[in-house]
C-alpha cells in the first residue's frame, strides 16, 4: 500500500485530533439515522438536515481535510511553524464544524427557529475549508514527486470550498431573505450537486492510496485528466445555476463525470475489485468503497439523464442515491483511512473491524432493497449497527494510538520531501 504514517510527530498527532473529531461528530448522524429508521411518519426537515450535515460536514469534509494534510506532508521534514499551523487548523476545523452542525436543527425547526448562528458558523466553516484548500494546493509545488493522490485530494478541497461558500450564502438567506440569483425551486441544487460531486475526488484519492504501491502513485496525464474532469464538472454546477443554464450544462457535466469514471476504472478501480472483500488490513474497505462508487456514479448519471428532474425518478431513488454515496462509498473508504491512522492500536478489538465491514455493507444492501420493494426504512437499523461498530472501534483505537513512531513504517520514497 501507499499509506504510511506522517514523519513529523506533531502533524501526526494533529491528524489524530481531526479523525477523533470527525468520528465524534459522525455519532450525531448515526443517532438521527436510527431515529429516522424507527420513525414511521414523515421525517421533519430539520431532522433530515442535521442528519445529512453531520455526515457531509462532520464526517466526510473534516476527514477530507485530514486526508489532504496527510498526503502532502508525508515523510517531509517540516518546520515548527508548519506543524503549529496544522495544529491550529485541526482544532479550528473540529470546533467550528462542531458548532456548525447543530445549527441546521436550530435554523429549520419552524416556529422559534434560531437563524442568526447558521451564517456565523457557516462563514467559519468556509474560512476553514478555503484555508485547508489553499494550504494543500501550495504544498503540491513542494513535493519532490507529485502523485495523483495528492492532486485528487487538493481538487476535492478546492471543490468543497466553492460548494461550501454557496451553502453558507444559502444559510445567510435564512436570516436576511433571498438575494442570490438562483432559479426558484432549485436553489439548493447549486450547493448540493457540487458537494455530491466532490465526493468522487475524495473517494478516488483514497482508493488509489490504498491499492496502489507508493512508487506507482506518481502523477500521470491520465490521473490528471481524471482529477480535472471531476473538478471542472463539479465547478460547472454552481455556474450553471447562477447563469440559469442548467439544461445546457447538464450534458457537459454528465460527460465529465463519465469520463472521470472511465479513467478511474481503467487506472485504479479494477485493482480494488481484485483485492476482494477478504483481504487483510484496510484493503477490503477499498474494495467495497470502489464498488459503491460505481453504483453511486450510475445513480448520479441517471439523475443527470432526466435533466435533474427528481420528480420523474422512482420514490426510492433519493434514499438509494444518498446512502450509496455517503455510506457505501465514503464511509467504507473513510473507515479505511481511520483504520490506517490507528494502526498502532490495530490489536484492539481485532474482530470488530471485519465485523463492521460486513454488517455495514450487507445492511446497506438490505436498506436499499427494502426501500425499493416495500418503501420502508427498517433496513437502516442493520446498516446503522455496522456504521456504529466501525466508528466506535476507530474512535477507541485513535484514542489509544498516541505516540508509537516505530509501529507504523515511515512513508516510502515517493512521499519524501
Amino acid at each position: 500500500m501507499g499509506i504510511a504514517r506522517v514523519q513529523d510527530e506533531s502533524v501526526w498527532q494533529s491528524l489524530r485530533i481531526i479523525f477523533i473529531g470527525s468520528g465524534l461528530l459522525f455519532l450525531i448522524n448515526i443517532y438521527f439515522g436510527f431515529a429516522n429508521a424507527l420513525d414511521p411518519g414523515e421525517i421533519g426537515r430539520q431532522q433530515v438536515l442535521i442528519h445529512l450535515h453531520a455526515a457531509s460536514v462532520g464526517w466526510i469534509t473534516l476527514s477530507a481535510i485530514g486526508l489532504g494534510i496527510w498526503v502532502v506532508t508525508g515523510a517531509r521534514d517540516v518546520s515548527p511553524g508548519y506543524a503549529r499551523g496544522v495544529r491550529l487548523l485541526a482544532w479550528a476545523a473540529v470546533l467550528i464544524f462542531a458548532g456548525y452542525i447543530p445549527n441546521f436543527w436550530l435554523a429549520f425547526m419552524g416556529e422559534g427557529a434560531i437563524t442568526f448562528l447558521l451564517p456565523i458558523f457557516g462563514s467559519g466553516a468556509v474560512l476553514v475549508l478555503w484555508t485547508s484548500a489553499i494550504f494543500v494546493l501550495r504544498q503540491l509545488w513542494r513535493q519532490p514527486v507529485l502523485t495523483t493522490v495528492q492532486i485528487l485530494a487538493a481538487g476535492a478541497l478546492l471543490v468543497a470550498s466553492v460548494g461550501a461558500t454557496v451553502g453558507a450564502l444559502l444559510g445567510l438567506e435564512r436570516l436576511i431573505g433571498t438575494f442570490l440569483p438562483l432559479p426558484e425551486g432549485e436553489r439548493v441544487g447549486a450547493h448540493a450537486a457540487m458537494m455530491d460531486t466532490y465526493l468522487f475526488l475524495v473517494a478516488g484519492a483514497i482508493v488509489e492510496w490504498i491499492v496502489r504501491p507508493a512508487d506507482a502513485q506518481r502523477w500521470s496525464w491520465a490521473g490528471v485528466a481524471q482529477a480535472v474532469a471531476w473538478t471542472v464538472g463539479a465547478t460547472l454546477v454552481p455556474i450553471a445555476f447562477f447563469l440559469n443554464t442548467v439544461d445546457q450544462v447538464l450534458p457537459i457535466f454528465g460527460t465529465l463525470l463519465l469520463l472521470g469514471l472511465a479513467i478511474f476504472l481503467v487506472r485504479v478501480a479494477w485493482r480494488a475489485i481484485l483485492v476482494g472483500p477478504m483481504a487483510d488490513g484496510v484493503r477490503p474497505w477499498a474494495f467495497f468503497g470502489a464498488a459503491w462508487l460505481v453504483v453511486f456514479m450510475g445513480l448520479f448519471l441517471w439523475a443527470v439523464s432526466t435533466g435533474g428532474d427528481f420528480e420523474s425518478l422512482p420514490p426510492w431513488f433519493g434514499a438509494a442515491f444518498v446512502h450509496s454515496g455517503f455510506v457505501g462509498m465514503m464511509t467504507n473508504l473513510l473507515l479505511g483511512v481511520h483504520s490506517a491512522r490507528a494502526q498502532a492500536a490495530r490489536d484492539v478489538l481485532p474482530w470488530a473491524e471485519p465485523t463492521a465491514l460486513w454488517i455495514l455493507n450487507l445492511g446497506l444492501i438490505a436498506f436499499i432493497g427494502l426501500k425499493i420493494v416495500a418503501d420502508v426504512r427498517t433496513g437502516a437499523l442493520l446498516m446503522g449497527v455496522g456504521v456504529l461498530l466501525g466508528v466506535g472501534t476507530m474512535l477507541i483505537r485513535q484514542w489509544l494510538a498516541r505516540s508509537e513512531p516505530d509501529v507504523v513504517p515511515p512513508a516510502p520514497a515517493v512521499a519524501e520531501g
